[in-house]
């Protein structure tokens, strides 16, 4: 009897853990709904491509080992230099698909994809 009331109360435990696990993975990406994070690691964006919808602001965070750069392929912007454990944040009201690049490493790419309507995401 105590074995079985044992193993359901570890049983909700590790219920409870995942769920809030996944939860905290989904939400990590976003401050907001109109604020999304973009991580740079391992000469990665981390999401590489990203739908959000126009007025959004999104922030490249540098967690990697090396000065990173973000550079949109059309020159609409340009984040300079982003040192180790720092951050770049624009916020897109233009509608449109922008290609971007590291101007250090041109082989890390990324795209943003700005709408009109809500439903962006990642």
């Amino acid at each position: 009897m105590k074995t079985k009331f044992f193993v359901s109360i570890l049983l909700i435990i590790c219920t409870a853990i995942i769920i809030s696990a996944c939860y905290k993975n989904k939400t990590d990406y976003n401050n907001s709904p109109s604020g999304y994070k973009i991580t740079m690691k391992n000469s990665v964006f981390s999401p590489a491509s990203l739908t959000v919808v126009a007025g959004s602001t999104i922030t490249w965070t540098n967690d990697d080992n090396m000065i990173h750069a973000v550079t949109a392929t059309d020159g609409s912007f340009n984040s300079g230099d982003i040192a180790i454990g720092s951050s770049y944040s624009k916020t897109f009201s233009t509608v449109g698909t922008i290609n971007y690049s590291d101007s250090h490493n041109t082989s890390m790419t990324g795209v943003l994809i700005v709408t009109g309507s809500t439903g962006g995401g990642y």
